[in-house]
């Protein structure tokens, strides 16, 4: 018999309760709590503000377009676990207004009575050093407003009823648009197995079939879209189909360009007052510089096939015309390329409709809407690149497409310097300042990603670069703030602001009034005290101007290292190949033609080695000139083996211009010498450019290694195809008469007499020969466009569609 305590079981009940009342909330303030703001911390009682070092800092006093952009920090660098962040007005103060439009990753948004996303708290209680967010006002609202806010240091110590600086908020106008006609599906009662179905059907084919188009990026690939939309073709009708989650609409767009203004808008949309509570389609003009839709009064070119709303989630298929007129635009799917738009919101304007609060999304490029193959989705990092901030990029010419491996971002407000960086990397991005494109006294900072801690956090260190070492020294932390940080799905994300003055060991940088290289740089290796190589890029900006001066930095030039690339693979792939051979296996045919007193074979062996001579020596010099001095231990191998090939190389003229007379006894001695360097420098030359396969600077893909060993395989068939015919040639022969270069070395009379006439099986040779011309040049060219195009998989797609536009 076990008897129960009563007594024991009210004890464990209380202490249950307590645990329970005191765990805080990591994932962000509850919406219960959005009147107090107060963070259920088991009865901790707030800190005094007067010891508050956190602020909550609008950008500006008065509101543009409805919009102000505020920070919650700490001026001396403290940092925080959380907080909670409403805007309220100035006069009542009493509830939240508003909602916020634009957070952080490690942010999210908290509905507080009956509106959306008018408060914000964060996600976990990773420590940091600020947010940064976007707030607009109601469409309707004027007047002054505060933000209201509470900051937790830890769970004893927050602060709360903090307020911010007043901020005027202008009212906006709202134009009265048009009603236009539509058309109208009544919605089915309960019907969202078929709104699941909906959502199928549109997944299915994307990229085959059908173009998709989806936010947040990546999401149609996973079919965890918040909105998403398909267009395929029906004879000469493009089929839209469009869903959105929590929302009252969601449209579609054409464009010339990735941004809202121009645009001809197909919008899906359910309206409370409608009778039958109906989802309706209505065609729109999205007005240039003014980011606001207009209903054309003529509603043709679009019509709703089908269209369901049920639990807040709206799904629309629509019929649109190839060919729409639109104020003074022409758009024609058929004939031209437009980007695709996509925009969902929860609330309808009179006779247009809201904000796209839910989501907004473009496509990356321009496409026929018959082209079929995957959209990608637009990334708001690019946004305002080269326009509103500066952006560099690797490789170079990937911020227009979007297509950065790695990127970084700078803007100017003020004296507030603020860097954004993103890469596709688990170990660091790096973003230096310097008065050349190369490494060395230089003033680093990096976002290293630290996979061995709890929270999976990434940090931002000050370091230098020292000159000559080429390695990074951390150095004394001060001068910048880091805002976000985040690695989510292998990209590496952080948001700082830096000093507009600081000194590195004794070296000033002045962002304001000095000019500088961007120099950008990932790798893989993390250390405790610093970051590793480079290994995964590394690139220079060609430009050097002052970073408040917006404009398009665009990598330094590497046509030097391109010429190097492409004169090596010409010299030892193409006319050292064909060189080697011609002297080895073609003495004993075409003999008696000859060009300038000199044997055929000996006038075209001399020109193949004398043009692999010179693109050695050019190419050598060229790399010197790019690299400007030796390089790290990375590349040592290939730069070692290099100078052997061309050291190697450059005496071979030497040695046959003072070569012996053919008669005398040393004579044998100079063919081995010249056979043997000449053969040392072809082979270690074709594995010094396997070596720089391997390289970052090189750019070259993987595969390339395959063409190398395809190219070895080949040339070793011919050599074994050549000798083959040689012995056989030599055994039908009416004398003992060789092809083989190296007989010569004997100075028997019975080997050097006068021929006649070629070697039997001359015509097999010459076949032998044009396959072998043929297959090395065809090798060589191949190698050659994969350096000069280098990275091939990005410059290749450019211009197979420049051709195809043709």
């Amino acid at each position: 018999m076990v008897w129960i305590n009563m007594e024991d079981i009210l004890k464990w009940a209380v202490i249950s309760f307590c645990i329970l009342t005191a765990r805080g909330y990591k994932s962000g303030a509850p919406d219960f709590v959005c009147t107090t703001m107060m963070p259920g911390h088991g009865g901790s009682q707030a800190t005094s503000n007067s010891q508050n070092p956190y602020t909550i800092s609008p950008s500006k006093t008065q509101t543009e377009n409805g919009k102000v952009r505020v920070m919650v920090t700490s001026p001396s660098g403290e940092t925080f676990a959380g907080f909670f962040l409403q805007a309220r007005s100035a006069s009542t103060g009493n509830s939240a207004i508003g909602m916020f439009t634009e957070i952080p990753d490690n942010v999210k948004t908290v509905n507080c009575g009956e509106a959306t996303n008018n408060g914000v708290t964060q996600k976990d209680n990773v420590q940091k050093k600020g947010v940064e967010l976007e707030w607009e006002a109601p469409a309707n609202f004027e007047g002054p407003i505060n933000f209201v806010g509470t900051v937790v240091k830890s769970y004893t110590t927050f602060y709360v009823g903090m307020k911010s600086s007043e901020v005027q908020v202008v009212k906006r106008d709202v134009g009265p648009g048009t009603s236009g006609i539509s058309t109208t599906v009544e919605p089915k009662a309960g019907s969202s197995g078929e709104l699941q179905q909906a959502l199928a059907d549109i997944y299915a084919g994307c990229g085959m079939n059908k173009n998709c188009l989806g936010s947040p990026e990546g999401c149609v690939d996973s079919r965890s879209c918040k909105a998403v939309l398909s267009v395929s073709v029906l004879e000469n009708i493009y089929v839209v189909d469009m869903m959105a989650n929590n929302s009252k609409y969601v449209a579609v767009g054409f464009s010339s360009d990735n941004r809202m203004g121009g645009d001809t808008v197909a919008e899906c949309v359910h309206e409370d007052n409608n009778d039958g509570n109906g989802v309706k389609v209505y065609r729109s003009w999205n007005v240039p510089n003014a980011k606001q839709n207009s209903r054309s009064e003529e509603q043709n070119g679009v019509s709703l096939v089908k269209g369901i709303y049920s639990d807040g989630s709206i799904y629309c298929r629509i019929n649109h015309d190839s060919k729409i007129q639109v104020d003074t635009f022409d758009f024609d799917l058929d004939k031209k390329k437009y980007f695709t738009l996509l925009a969902a919101g929860s609330a309808l304007k009179a006779n247009s409709v809201g904000f796209h609060d839910v989501a907004f999304t473009s496509s990356t490029d321009q496409r026929l809407m018959s082209d079929f193959k995957p959209l990608t989705a637009n990334d708001p990092f690019y946004n305002d690149c080269n326009t509103l901030k500066n952006c560099f990029g690797y490789p170079d010419g990937c911020v227009s497409k979007q297509t950065c491996t790695a990127i970084v971002s700078i803007s100017v407000s003020a004296n507030r310097y603020t860097f954004e960086m993103k890469a596709k990397t688990d170990g660091y991005v790096a973003v230096g300042l310097s008065d050349d494109q190369s490494m060395g006294g230089d003033s680093v900072v990096e976002c290293v990603h630290d996979a061995n801690s709890p929270s999976n956090s990434v940090r931002a260190y000050m370091s230098w670069n020292e000159p000559g070492s080429k390695s990074n020294v951390r150095k004394r932390q001060l001068g910048i703030n880091l805002l976000n940080g985040t690695y989510v799905d292998g990209i590496l994300y952080c948001r700082f602001t830096r000093d507009p003055r600081t000194i590195v060991e004794d070296v000033t940088f002045d962002l304001v009034n000095d000019q500088y290289h961007i120099l950008l740089a990932a790798g893989s290796s993390v250390r405790a005290d610093g970051v590793g190589f480079h290994n995964q890029l590394y690139t220079a900006s060609g430009q050097k101007r002052p970073l408040t001066d917006v404009g398009a930095f665009t990598a330094a030039s590497k046509i030097l290292l391109r010429l190097h690339g492409a004169f090596m693979i010409a010299a030892w792939i193409g006319t050292a190949s064909l060189g080697i051979v011609l002297a080895r296996y073609y003495k004993q045919t075409w003999v008696g033609s000859t060009c300038c007193g000199k044997d055929l074979w000996f006038v075209w062996h001399r020109f193949f080695m004398v043009l692999t001579w010179v693109l050695t020596v050019v190419a050598f010099v060229l790399i010197f000139v790019e690299i400007g001095d030796w390089v790290s231990k990375n590349s040592q191998t290939h730069a070692i083996l290099g100078c052997i090939t061309t050291a190697l190389c450059f005496i071979q003229p030497f040695m046959a211009a003072f070569r012996p007379h053919p008669n005398t006894s040393k004579r044998p001695l100079f063919n081995w010498a010249h056979w043997l360097v000449g053969n040392s420098a072809h082979i270690v030359a074709i594995v010094t450019i396997f070596f720089a396969v391997q390289l970052n600077k090189a750019e070259l893909p993987d595969w390339m290694d395959w063409i190398l060993v395809g190219f070895v395989a080949f040339y070793v068939i011919m050599h074994l195809v050549l000798s083959c015919s040689g012995c056989v040639s030599e055994n039908k022969g009416s004398s003992r008469i060789t092809s083989f270069p190296m007989k010569d070395m004997n100075t028997r009379g019975s080997l050097n007499m006068d021929r006649k006439q070629d070697a039997p099986h001359a015509g097999f040779r010459k076949c032998m020969l044009t396959i072998h011309v043929l297959g090395i040049v065809a090798l060589t060219v191949v190698l050659i466009l994969l350096v000069v195009l280098a990275p091939i998989d990005q410059n290749w797609s450019e211009v197979k569609d420049a051709i195809m536009s043709v």
